[in-house]
């Protein structure tokens, strides 16, 4: 499993090409992915209650490959412009 840092570090370039590509809509943003180890959860300020602005991004990891009921979250964060 990777780090939390390196967690982070993924997550803020996956924020940073979304900021970045006109035809996205972050905001409205609601991704899963599996990655370092992880099951990640990304929304956007729409969708989360942890996002503040537009722009912001909030993660939610889980263990890889978990079954049945959603677990509690390993490492929960938001990044955003000042990240």
């Amino acid at each position: 499993m990777k780090t939390l840092n390196e967690l982070r570090a993924f997550c803020e370039g996956y924020r940073f090409g979304l900021v970045n590509d006109l035809t996205n809509e972050l905001a409205g943003l609601d991704d899963w992915i599996v990655w370092g180890g992880y099951d990640i959860n990304l929304s956007g300020y729409e969708v989360s209650g942890h996002a503040k602005e537009e722009t912001d991004l909030h993660v939610n990891a889980y263990p890889a490959n978990w079954v049945d009921n959603l677990p509690e979250p390993i490492h929960s964060f938001t990044i955003g412009e000042t990240a």
